[in-house]
């Protein structure tokens, strides 16, 4: 059976709207750069230092930040450490306080900082180890994984249902979950 020009139109429309909400540029302007024939825009790869002292000071060594922070795919436990670190910050939460502390445990304990992590006896996943994992959205989960969308949702939780990382925390070493 043909494939029909619609169903291109559509697959390659997703295509362009992932693409740029990965990579950070406004999906109107990619598609008009297609259209165009232009090249699509180059974007370099999210830096993401992995510096003592950015830890330290509550920045990123000037890796990712702000809203690029929150859809960050992330990859190892470095780079989930430094976009953690980055949107804790907002909350008053960041490197260098005793809810960064408290914060860095809990996943240590939940899931490594891994953003691929499944607990295989209830099925949580993701860095915060969320249940049921589509309460995080899309892009926290496969095939994207991002980490940062798990970190945020993460801290959101944390912040909605204990306050700060110091309760969350306590709470998993009194009960043996969060």
């Amino acid at each position: 059976m043909p494939v029909k020009g619609g169903y291109l139109l559509v697959a390659g429309g997703g295509a362009i709207v992932l693409w740029s909400g990965i990579r950070g540029h406004k999906w109107s302007s990619v598609l008009r750069d297609v259209i165009s024939g232009k090249p699509l825009p180059k974007t370099p790869e999210m830096a993401i230092t992995s510096s003592s002292a950015a830890f330290q000071t509550g920045g990123t060594g000037g890796g990712v930040t702000g809203s690029a922070a929150s859809t960050a795919l992330g990859g190892n436990k470095t780079k989930n450490l430094a976009i953690g670190g980055t949107l804790a910050t907002a909350y008053g939460w960041g490197p260098g306080t005793t809810n960064w502390k408290a914060l860095v445990q809990l996943w240590d304990q939940e899931s490594g900082w891994d953003n691929h992590a499944t607990n295989s006896s209830s099925g949580a996943y993701g860095i915060p180890q969320a249940l049921p994992a589509s309460k995080m959205g899309r892009l926290a989960n496969p095939p994207i994984s991002s980490a940062g969308a798990q970190i945020s949702w993460g801290l959101r939780y944390i912040k909605t249902t204990y306050g700060n990382p110091v309760n969350a925390e306590a709470h998993e070493r009194s009960q043996g979950w969060y």
